[in-house]
């Protein structure tokens, strides 16, 4: 093996800083994240001249266009003026800025606002406001006005009740005004005296430093960066608020800090132009290793340290890694044959570089004896542990090879595509795989909870194996999922990554979905990884996810409801966002506790213990509240007109990390929605027109790991009460609302007075009018009865009178004997005559008897046969036969009378239209009706009376009827009968000659 020592990563966090408006990227140095902001992109103009942070976490900025702050993303103004400096109070309680017109901005809480010059004349700040002829206090270094100012002294406070002065002539020491002592020293330059930790410092040449101990001058070591330096050529920079001291040497900068006797130096920055940049004023952020930079004309930089340091390989072989395995002393070794120490050296294996496709790269194990095993599509090698001698491989004919697992026992899990789960003992020198399942296929990741109880995870899903009964239980939950990696911390507790279904947690036989972040990178997780402090490491095609496993496990007991996921980008020191994963294994904890992860370029490799992350822990703020145009103070309490129709309210709280890991949410409570929201990236809740009344609005801020550990902010809003909301316009309105309720009821009682005597009127006209038609229809009905009776005498005349001579005279002419023709036509004649007078005698009778139609049961051969009785002897002198052809058994439930009109005057028809030939009848029953047929061989129909027939089976007003229907009389009687018999009449012409009558009568 090669030599391996262990990395220590710097203590170090990279953050980068956002505006919300374009950012411009600087070309970065390697160690370093950098964000170059102007007036472009936010700041009210480019001159920075002072960098001063206060007690919340804000940075305030000295510009020519006023005073500026800062909360790592968004840069507000408070006034328009040009600020000369920013200086503290004497407690250093306060910062104060200072305008060229001798203003003064008292900053305090995060806000900002005008004062009054300090009464006491004694007090640092008076000296600072009132510019005291004879004596200059201390702003910091390097000192713009320093060509323009003339003073006796410079005044160096060091506690509210101290200070030093310095003059040409020496140094002096004051406390409660009085002085305590004074050294001489001659100087004529008071712009290289500084303070560290109370104790003042002079550097009288480049290079060279001493210190004040009371009425002793000693000179300082430099230790640190600089210890042996012979650099002669620094400039000093010194942030009087931050109290912090940095030495600038060329295009690196030092801070210094006091360490007994000696000044210890350490590099923040390297690779920036200071000169060319005119850079005036530096605060640098010791924790996250961020240092902020004022230039006099180019705006405001930021850079912040690389927490992260990713191995590449030299020349050609590719960046893009998958699998890994632990190799030397905390070292790693990939697939292709390469193998990186914890420092980033790289060896290469010829034996192990790559044979085929890709596939290669996504797995390798080692096993218990150091052996290295790995795959090529189809084909399983086994190395030894030097990496130079392949001692065996195994060839899957007709199948691929998707996973490798070394598991308890030394056994080789391999996962097949289509055959199944194979295994075999790791130690033998030529073993051969046995099939394990054929029903678990395509593995993705295997993993052991527990000796005898092995997870598999596929691209179809989740299976649990029971290694010593062989028993698999498949985990229904993830059926047609793909299982992306597994992690069992400790039994029973299962975590599972898939792909766009995100991290899914099994235990105690229950499966919890974990949250998803504010932008669903986590929908897609390759890995988890747990580190020595708990946290548990995530990877994705976003980025990097650090999150603590004891939150995870407290939300899915109910006990919060939220994770706060840490993220880091590229901007912390990756090549690119995208991690890899669908390998075994999906990372790596080696035995020093660093943890590497393969990405699309490269391999990321750090130690946990040494990455910071920057929370976002600071207090929340309301900066201001925009009702509509008008602009309102924030407090705790805001009341807001009842006419309003926006209102915004501007969050903020200082953070200069990566937006993504501010997640800020607010809730209302007392109006329609109290669910928690998202704060818009801008920092503003808006809201629409509120009903009045008294709402509470909880703001909270996530401030990192921990159960339920987030800042809240409640404030109340009062919305007015309208004046149509007040009780006088309340009982106004009732009293307007009697009013109306009546007058309505008096108007509407008028109203119906008035109606009801108009309907009296109408009423009375139509009472009379029904009168005067009750008159006239009981004439009527008297008038119809004396017809009536006439029409009964007039039957009765007419069967006396008529009837009887007509049937005596046709009884004598068929006495003279048939062999006469006269006789003969005179008998047929008379014999028509009576049977007219017989049909419209019955007729009449039912058109003037009302309630005659009543049904029977009526035997239809039997009536036939009755009317064919009739008409055969007259039928037989034209040598026409009539055929009864009835079933003898046919009951109809019909007006027998009517029927018997009705086949009268058919048979009638067909008699007298046959000139030889025959009259069939016939009667059956089809499609729930009865129909009967009376079918002749005569002459037949013309086509239009038949169609005529056929079309109009009610009787028609007198001038719609057809011309030659005038005589037909007797057609005409039977369209009206049948209609009353719930019957009508079909009209057939025979294919030979004749008409084939039919009646259809539906009994229903």
């Amino acid at each position: 093996m090669f030599g391996m020592r262990k990395s220590l990563l710097p203590n170090l966090l990279l953050v980068c800083c956002y505006s919300t408006a374009a950012i411009a990227q600087l070309p970065e140095t390697p160690a370093y994240s950098a964000v170059h902001y102007t007036d472009e992109n936010g700041l009210p103009q480019n001159s920075v001249k002072f960098i001063s942070p206060d007690k919340e976490g804000f940075l305030w900025l000295a510009t020519e266009n006023g005073l500026v702050r800062f909360d790592g993303s968004r840069f507000r103004s408070f006034n328009s003026s040009r600020i000369a400096y920013i200086y503290p109070d004497a407690e250093r309680d306060e910062l104060f800025a200072r305008t060229d017109k001798r203003e003064v901005i008292s900053i305090h809480h995060s806000k900002a606002g005008w004062v009054h010059a300090p009464a006491d004349s004694g007090n640092y700040e008076y000296f600072v406001y009132d510019d005291t002829s004879g004596t200059y206090p201390v702003v910091g270094l390097p000192n713009i006005f320093a060509n323009t100012i003339k003073a006796d002294r410079y005044l160096i406070p060091t506690d509210e009740n101290a200070c030093f002065h310095i003059t040409r002539k020496g140094v002096s020491f004051a406390r409660s005004r009085e002085e305590q002592y004074f050294f001489p020293y001659p100087n004529c330059n008071p712009w290289t005296f500084f303070t560290l930790g109370g104790t003042l410092y002079h550097m009288p040449e480049k290079g060279r430093f001493v210190r004040f101990s009371r009425d002793t001058l000693q000179p300082v070591v430099i230790t640190g960066d600089l210890a042996g330096s012979e650099e002669k050529d620094f400039e000093l920079y010194w942030n009087y608020i931050a109290e912090q001291v940095f030495l600038r040497h060329e295009d690196k900068l030092y801070l210094l800090s006091a360490a007994g006797p000696a000044l210890h130096t350490r590099e923040v920055l390297n690779g920036f132009d200071f000169s060319g940049n005119n850079i005036v004023s530096v605060y640098y952020d010791a924790q996250l290793q961020r240092i902020f930079l004022g230039s006099l004309s180019k705006g405001l930089y930021v850079y912040t340290r690389k927490q992260f340091r990713p191995f590449v390989a030299s020349g050609n072989l590719g960046n893009v890694f998958y699998a890994q395995a632990p190799y030397g002393d905390n070292g790693v070794l990939t697939p292709q044959g390469v193998a990186f120490d914890n420092a980033g050296r790289e060896m290469r294996f010829p034996l192990l570089r790559r044979r085929g496709p890709l596939s290669q790269k996504y797995s390798l194990q080692e096993d218990g004896e150091g052996n290295f095993w790995s795959k090529d599509d189809n084909i399983v090698y086994k190395y030894d542990s030097t990496l130079t001698k392949l001692l065996w491989k195994w060839t899957f004919n007709g199948d691929d090879v998707t996973q490798l697992y070394i598991g308890t026992g030394n056994r080789l899990w391999i996962g097949t595509r289509r055959s199944g789960l194979y295994y075999l003992p790791a130690a033998d020198t030529a073993p051969k795989p046995v099939l394990y399942s054929g029903d678990i296929k395509d593995a993705s990741y295997l993993l052991h909870e527990t000796p005898e109880l092995l997870w598999v995870g596929t691209g179809k899903g989740l299976f649990r194996v029971h290694l010593p009964s062989g028993r698999i239980t498949t985990v229904k939950a993830f059926m047609d999922t793909y299982v992306r990696s597994l992690l069992i911390p400790i039994p029973g507790e299962i975590w599972i990554t898939t792909y766009d279904n995100g991290i899914f947690l099994y235990r105690r036989n229950k499966i919890t979905a974990m949250p998803t972040d504010r932008k669903n990178y986590l929908n897609t997780t390759h890995c988890i990884i747990r580190d020595d402090r708990d946290f548990f490491w995530i990877t994705t095609n976003k980025g990097l996810f650090q999150a603590a496993r004891k939150d995870m496990l407290a939300y899915a007991d109910g006990k919060h409801d939220h994770i706060y996921y840490h993220y880091y980008a590229k901007a912390h020191g990756f090549l690119t966002n995208e991690f890899n994963g669908g390998c075994q294994p999906c990372a790596l904890r080696l035995q020093n506790g660093n943890i590497s992860l393969p990405m699309l370029d490269g391999l990321l490799q750090y130690t946990p213990t040494a990455i910071h992350p920057d929370l976002p822990d600071k207090a929340l703020f309301v900066d201001q509240v925009d009702v509509d145009t008008m602009a309102l103070a924030a407090a705790d309490t805001i009341t807001l007109p009842n006419h309003f129709l926006r209102v915004g309210l501007h969050v903020t709280t200082p953070y200069f990390g990566d937006p993504h890991n501010l997640q800020m949410q607010y809730s209302m409570e007392g109006g329609e929605n109290t669910a928690w929201l998202p704060v818009e990236e801008n920092g503003t809740i808006y809201f629409s027109k509120m009903r009045s009344g008294t709402y509470k609005l909880r703001i909270r801020k996530f401030n990192g790991f921990g159960i339920n550990n987030y800042s809240e902010k409640v404030i109340t809003l009062v919305v007015e009460t309208g004046w149509f909301e007040t009780t006088w316009f309340r009982l106004l309105v009732a009293c307007f609302i009697v009013l109306v309720i009546y007058l309505y009821i008096r108007l509407r009682m008028v109203r119906i007075q008035r109606k009801n005597r108009v309907l009296k009127y109408h009423v009375q006209e139509r009472t009379r009018e029904l009168e005067e038609t009750l008159e006239f229809l009981q004439a009527s009905e008297r008038q119809l009865r004396r017809q009536g009776l006439m029409q009964q005498r007039l039957i009765t005349a007419i069967t006396h009178d008529i009837k009887t001579p007509m049937k005596y005279l046709l009884l004598l002419s068929g006495a003279e004997g048939k062999h006469d023709k006269k006789s003969v036509a005179m008998h047929d004649a008379l014999y028509r005559m009576y049977h007219l007078v017989e049909n419209l005698i019955q007729y009449m009778k039912m058109q003037a008897i009302e309630n005659q139609d009543s049904l029977q049961y009526v035997d239809l051969h039997e009536l036939l046969e009755e009317k064919a009785g009739i008409f055969r002897p007259i039928a037989e002198a034209r040598a026409v036969k009539i055929l009864n052809q009835a079933a003898p058994d046919i009951q109809v439930p019909v007006n027998r009378q009517l029927l018997a009109v009705v086949i009268n005057n058919l048979l009638d028809n067909a008699v007298k239209y046959t000139v030889t030939g025959s009259v069939r009848i016939g009667a059956c029953y089809k499609e729930g009706a009865l129909s009967i047929q009376i079918t002749d061989t005569g002459i037949g129909m013309e086509p239009a009376m038949r169609d005529w027939i056929n079309r109009n089976q009610y009787v028609q007003p007198e001038e719609e009827r057809l011309p030659y229907m005038q005589n037909g009389i007797g057609l005409m009687i039977v369209i009206e009968l049948l209609q009353q018999i719930n019957g009508r009449l079909v009209v057939h012409a025979n294919e030979d000659a004749g008409t084939r009558m039919e009646v259809v009568l539906h009994l229903n």
